[in-house]
């Protein structure tokens, strides 16, 4: 079967990976959709150098600046026995980002739940993860990721929801997309069959930002209310303690910038 978006496009295999790379396209997460819906496998991955309508959660759009950012979606295919862990795909890629950081740069980061991966405090990379169902089986997913590299990864503090930064600006020095796309897939290839293992839980919660602490959480209405992060759950929640001391779990909400 072809695949228009891949024509005259050779891939390079990383990882057991075959990564495409576009010059150019509105939303790399779009585009794997698209091949998935055509019958795509498993293990095919788009690299954007530039990308003009990327989406992150809540509908929001940005746009990747060329050498600025690394910009890539993965097709992954769910094994059977990943059905019961999908949450997890997200921290996959974060706690795949995290090593890259820590052994490659010296860099210690944390996950900012759900679909952040945070350096010094500020957000350095987004993820999306988008589901393609078959009932209640999960058929395909596209793992979206976008890092910030050069310090002009990102806007302004003064339009930007939560505080940014890049890795140039953490370890002082502007890194090529494809020295971080290597190791990253390296990672995500050798943690995947961990998924849904209690070790893959416990460096998650071991990653995770402001654990015991208080923040304001808001959810997909704009609401807010003030919790005590307790820890993610085996099922990929987020318990919670409210201001009645109860626990509650979280499964698709934003911790507020308000807050901290």
């Amino acid at each position: 079967m072809t695949y228009d978006i891949l024509k005259g496009l050779t891939p390079l295999e990383i990882a057991g990976f075959q990564v495409y790379t576009l010059e150019e396209t509105d939303s790399t997460n779009t585009d794997v959709l698209n091949l998935a819906r055509a019958g795509a496998p498993d293990g095919i991955v788009l690299f954007a150098k530039k990308q003009t309508h990327g989406r992150g959660r809540m509908d929001r759009v940005w746009e990747s600046k060329p050498d600025q950012s690394l910009t890539f979606t993965l097709l992954l295919r769910p094994t059977e026995s990943e059905q019961s862990h999908l949450l997890r795909f997200t921290a996959l890629a974060a706690l795949a980002l995290l090593r890259v950081f820590e052994q490659d740069y010296g860099l210690k980061g944390q996950v900012k739940w759900p679909n952040d991966v945070l350096l010094s405090g500020a957000k350095v990379c987004g993820i999306l993860t988008e589901t393609l169902w078959q009932g209640a089986f999960a058929d395909a997913i596209a793992l979206g990721i976008g890092v910030n590299l050069g310090r002009y990864a990102h806007q302004s503090e003064q339009v930007l929801r939560f505080k940014a930064s890049s890795l140039e600006e953490e370890c002082g020095k502007l890194v090529s997309p494809m020295r971080i796309l290597e190791p990253l897939l390296t990672y995500i290839a050798k943690m995947r069959p961990h998924i849904g293992s209690s070790e893959f839980l416990l460096e998650w919660n071991e990653k995770l930002a402001y654990k015991g602490e208080k923040v304001k959480i808001a959810n997909e209405k704009g609401e807010t209310e003030w919790f005590r992060l307790i820890g993610i759950q085996d099922n990929g929640a987020l318990m919670v303690e409210d201001e009645r001391s109860a626990l509650r779990q979280l499964y698709s909400s934003e911790i507020s910038p308000s807050s901290l």
